[in-house]
């Protein structure tokens, strides 16, 4: 629990603890209120059980004689009145309180769910290289969830707890050797439950961690991969895989929501036979029990109150076994990045203005390997972009023609030397550089949303230009076939672009490149995919820029780069114009 405690002390936020700490007096108002109403009710049931005790308890007496009533029935009834006005007024105090609880949780949760992408949306492109989606996205959504539902339980413990204290001081008072005898074989009862599911709770937790990410992993895989699954009729293998996580997590579920529910059945069971086996007691050795009745009614009735609270504080101690996996993973994930200082995207926001470009890009020096690998990609290659060219750039599969791309963007760490737009290193003033730079991959990301959406990627519909739209597709010899639909640009594309043909596709990628009006078009293999005719259609309009942008063309056929300036061949870790 210490070590719960200090993983949230870091996790939180001030204004977050401060919230929680604020939480703290309305649940002690809440037990005074829980246990006042158990106190009238102990009260008026005693008033009403034998009349003659009014008198003994000063307290009700002083109520009686403050009123001035002249008789105990009066009295009785006036306080069975009050006693329903009481529980309305406990009970609508305690809707507030929860009110605000669940408020706390579930807007602090989404609060921290937006941090956690904040922070993988900082992250390096060289993290996705090694990334797991399906992680990212349970961690981002379940992860948090069930953190937050940890801090739930926590709250729900400390709530009860005041209640079940309250209570137990209550019921000491009325009868205190059943209560000493009842909370012992509580005590042991709860603390055995707790050694016997904490480690069962935990498995589940964890088990159902790596299973819901399981979960996301195949039905992306099917949805990414509809077409081959079809087509290799190996629909009956994916069923299976998606089937085996989500046997395991409906077995972690089950698993816990069970032994989560058990321990109600074994303290009940408990309390009623410690009641009952004390009156056996009593009864066995002669006592008289006629003279407990009102008390023994009274702590009767305070116990089933608190028999309630002792099976929340179980459940909720269970509960925390089972999402401190979850709570680990957001730890040990982001207790760096969790802050506001490390999730903070105002640079995002900011309007930057293009780097200027005017005479030619430079790469220095580039000395570069992946992450978790020996082998260097580069070794002070160097290679020379004039402005206004076409430069093309051969090799062979794995020579690091992409490299070169991803170096150009600025996504990759180098070890060495830098990438200078006359002669300022582009990571003096990064968002400038890609405010000035196209990328046109060989497959194009495709929202699912329309073709308007998917041109001016990115920006808001109040931001968004419909004329530039139209001038970038005219540009990519692409307006006439919008133009033709019946939606025009307001058509719905398909998840993944799926409703255009791949052509189209990459013209509505080179539309998204030109929309910002960059001075450098990078183009990554990006007509590779298509049919000789498509890919000769595609150029010519990729040619019709050339001398307006310095174009940068990553290819493997030699047709794609006829009509290039100048040529390098990457090979070797070096960079050589030919």
């Amino acid at each position: 629990m210490i070590g719960i405690l200090k993983k949230l002390r870091v996790l939180l936020d001030r204004k977050q603890k401060l919230q929680m700490v604020g939480l703290v007096p309305l649940m002690i108002i809440g037990a005074a209120f829980e246990t006042a109403s158990i106190a009238l009710v102990l009260s008026v049931v005693t008033a009403i059980i034998t009349p003659e005790s009014l008198e003994k308890n000063k307290f009700v007496y002083f109520f009686y004689n403050a009123f001035g009533f002249k008789d105990v029935k009066t009295f009785t009834i006036v306080s069975m009145v009050l006693l329903i006005g009481a529980f309305i007024l406990k009970n609508v105090y305690l809707f507030l309180e929860w009110k605000v609880q669940y408020a706390f949780v579930y807007r602090n949760q989404f609060n921290t769910s937006e941090k956690m992408l904040k922070s993988y949306l900082k992250r390096g492109y060289e993290y996705y290289l090694y990334a797991d989606t399906a992680v990212v996205q349970r961690s981002i959504t379940s992860d948090v969830n069930n953190m937050y539902g940890l801090i739930l339980s926590l709250l729900t413990i400390a709530s009860e707890a005041v209640v079940a204290a309250s209570l137990i001081v209550m019921i000491f008072l009325v009868e205190p050797l059943m209560c000493v005898i009842i909370g012992i074989l509580l005590l042991v009862t709860m603390i055995v439950i707790t050694k016997i599911l904490k480690p069962v709770m935990h498995r589940s937790g964890q088990e159902n961690q790596d299973f819901y990410a399981g979960l996301f992993k195949w039905i992306s895989q099917i949805v990414q991969g509809i077409k081959e699954v079809k087509v290799t009729g190996k629909e009956k293998y994916f069923i299976n895989e998606y089937k085996k996580c989500g046997t395991g997590y409906v077995n972690a579920v089950e698993r816990y929501s069970l032994y989560n529910n058990t321990p109600k059945l074994l303290i009940e069971t408990v309390c009623i036979s410690g009641m009952i086996g004390y009156l056996l007691v009593m009864v066995i050795t002669g006592q008289d029990i006629s003279t407990k009745v009102p008390s023994l009614s009274a702590f009767a009735f305070a116990a089933m109150k608190l028999m309630p609270s002792a099976n929340k504080i179980n459940n909720q101690i269970n509960a925390i076994s089972f999402f401190e996996p979850f709570l680990k993973n957001v730890s040990d994930n982001l207790l760096t990045d969790i802050s506001d200082e490390n999730t903070d995207m105002s640079f995002v926001l900011k309007e930057s203005e293009k780097l200027p470009v005017k005479q030619g890009i430079t790469l220095k020096d580039i000395t570069y390997r992946y992450p978790k690998t020996e082998k260097y990609i580069f070794k002070n290659a160097e290679m020379e972009i004039p402005i206004g060219k076409a430069v093309g750039v051969v090799g062979q599969s794995g020579a690091g023609k992409t490299t070169i791309v991803d170096i150009l963007l600025g996504l990759l760490e180098l070890e060495g030397g830098g990438v200078y737009a006359d002669n300022v290193n582009i990571k003096d003033d990064y968002r400038g550089w890609l405010k000035n730079i196209g990328y046109i991959p060989q497959m194009i990301y495709m929202l699912d949303g329309t073709i308007r959406q998917n041109v001016a990627f990115g920006v808001s519909e109040e931001e968004m230009s419909e004329e530039r739209v139209w001038e970038v597709l005219k540009e990519a010899h692409l307006d006439d076939f919008i133009r033709s639909l019946p939606e025009g640009l307001d058509t719905e594309i398909g998840e993944r672009g799926i409703r255009l043909s791949g052509g189209q596709r990459q013209r509505i990628g080179i539309a998204r490149a030109l929309y910002n009006d960059p001075e450098v078009l990078v183009l990554d293999e990006a007509t590779s995919a298509l049919d000789n005719d498509t890919e000769a259609a595609i150029m010519e309009s990729i040619n019709s820029l050339h001398g307006r942008k310095t174009l940068i063309i990553i290819a493997h056929r030699l047709q794609t780069i006829e009509k290039c300036d100048m040529i390098y061949r990457v090979k070797d870790g070096k960079i050589t114009k030919e």
